[in-house]
């Protein structure tokens, strides 16, 4: 379940990342959004990692292929884009994905208590709520 999360998770940072890149003719405001919301999913991305580290003692989370491989799986189901409102359209359907994840994995968590329970819950807790106050200020962007 982190696994999956922190997969869609860097399939956002990498579109949020191009859209950072393109989002220069549309307002130094938007590119300081854009890395802002960068920044904080990649924190949130090496916080689940290091749980799952500590969870189970398996470090192939941080294995730079395994990232990516997982990572593709969700950006492929996305249309190719290089208009900048498509790439803010396809970070909110990664959004959309990523919140579904999180809300199951702390139902998940919450019926099966085990180690590092209480870490995970609250990781998974305070990054559910990030990406809500995110969502909002991308479908802002996306409105203007």
């Amino acid at each position: 379940m982190l696994k999956q999360i922190c997969d869609v998770l860097t399939a956002l940072r990498q579109y949020l990342h191009q859209a950072h890149l393109c989002a220069r003719d549309k307002g130094y405001a938007a590119h300081l959004l854009l890395n802002d919301i960068y920044d904080r999913v990649s924190e949130d991305i090496d916080r689940l990692k290091e749980l799952v580290i500590g969870q189970s003692g398996d470090a192939s989370v941080a294995d730079a292929e395994t990232s990516l491989t997982g990572a593709l799986q969700y950006i492929r189901a996305l249309e190719p884009t290089s208009d900048f409102s498509q790439m803010l359209k396809n970070c909110l359907v990664l959004e959309q994905t990523a919140d579904e994840l999180l809300q199951r994995g702390i139902v998940f968590y919450t019926e099966n208590p085990g180690p590092f329970i209480q870490g995970i819950l609250n990781a998974l807790g305070d990054i559910d709520e990030r990406r809500l106050k995110e969502v909002y200020l991308m479908r802002t962007e996306v409105s203007k």
